[in-house]
């Protein structure tokens, strides 16, 4: 395994058990088998390598979902497969690191949906417009979810489920009528 995956897979690891402030290089030199020296040529800190973490994520299966439902399904699964390295994470001072990574993930791929979708009826420009708002009310939820350091992975689906399936009935097509009338203003 190359240092670099290792350095990650070994930090989530880490913060299955701990939060991220009780986690520092040397710790996780040490259980990586590794001198500091490498991990600061990777890196320049914690952040960094949590920052780099983000970007090698996988979250291609939303791309190939159909349905809106669907798109926040993958989602909703990586979450739980990965929580408690995200709730850990938001709630450290990585958090905007946490918030920008769901939400341009899902802001991209709802967008990638909804600018396809010939029924929705909407512009290129009404498609971003409704994927930024869309993905912000949802991505912000997510992070409400994890300040409840009670939440368990299990919790968090059953509750975000119940908020993602309102979302999806009652706001998205009040979303949807804004993105079209703001398009014929503009």
């Amino acid at each position: 395994m190359i240092t670099e995956a290792k350095f990650k897979l070994v930090l989530k690891d880490m913060m299955k058990s701990r939060p991220l402030e009780e986690i520092n290089v040397t710790a996780l030199c040490k259980k990586c088998g590794v001198h500091r020296q490498t991990f600061y040529y990777h890196y320049t800190d914690i952040y960094d390598l949590i920052a780099a973490i983000f970007l090698n994520e996988d979250l291609s299966e939303a791309d190939k979902q159909k349905t809106t439902e669907g798109v926040l399904g993958v989602f909703v699964n990586y979450v739980k497969d990965n929580f408690s390295f995200l709730r850990s994470t938001y709630n450290s001072a990585a958090r905007d690191l946490t918030d920008d990574f769901l939400f341009a993930k899902m802001n991209t791929t709802l967008f990638a949906l909804w600018s396809n979708d010939k029924k929705m009826g909407l512009k290129k420009t009404q498609a971003r417009s409704l994927a930024r708002r869309f993905s912000h009310l949802i991505a912000d939820e997510f992070g409400y979810c994890f300040k409840n350091l009670k939440l368990t992975p299990d919790g968090f689906v059953k509750e975000i489920g119940a908020f993602i399936g309102a979302s999806v009935e009652m706001v998205l097509p009040a979303m949807i009528e804004l993105s079209k009338k703001e398009g014929e203003r503009a």
